[in-house]
């Protein structure tokens, strides 16, 4: 079975296991050397059916040229795959875990070299145990693949320290994405 294939498999079980909820299907290069994985999809990012979409979004293109980078050579995917229900309501643990099976069975389809995790609810999508406090802006050996870890871009429209932290994140990226050429 091709990728393609697998991923509509993938997102059929997702719809199956969520139906009623506001799902944001994953995006992106099934190729792709690099993984996005956000936190959770807002209502406005669901209604557009575009993961990273509005002000954070920009924040997010906006640093993606920094580094060269589109969206057309990533791969998007989402912690929790589904809008909460109140929105701006972070989700709960548990929600997280029945999200984290099919998080891990997207990292097995795409390979990427390079896992890049948005977020605290991205971490803990992907079983980090470790605050982001400990490893943001560090690259570290995750299974076979690589994880960087920075803030999540909503973050930093409040925060200016935020936002000076995430930029000075990415600018250490470089040397990493020449190794995955």
């Amino acid at each position: 079975m091709d990728k393609n294939q697998q991923l509509k498999d993938i997102n059929k079980r997702l719809a199956a296991k969520f139906r009623g909820k506001k799902l944001l299907l994953p995006k992106g290069n099934l190729n792709a050397a690099i993984m996005v994985v956000n936190e959770f999809p807002t209502p406005e990012e669901v209604h557009k059916d575009q993961p990273l979409s509005g002000a954070h979004g920009k924040i997010f293109n906006e640093q993606l040229r920094t580094l060269g980078l589109s969206r057309r050579q990533l791969y998007i995917t989402h912690a929790v795959k589904f809008a909460p229900e109140l929105p701006n309501t972070p989700p709960t643990p548990k929600e997280v875990k029945q999200s984290s099976q099919f998080l891990r069975e997207e990292i097995k389809l795409i390979q990427p070299k390079l896992i890049v995790a948005l977020g605290n609810v991205s971490l803990r999508g992907l079983s980090v145990k470790l605050p982001l406090s400990n490893i943001r802006g560090k690259i570290i050996r995750f299974g076979v693949n690589t994880l960087f870890a920075t803030h999540h871009p909503a973050n930093a429209i409040k925060d200016t320290l935020v936002l000076a932290e995430l930029q000075k994140d990415f600018n250490q990226l470089p040397p990493t994405l020449a190794t995955l050429a």
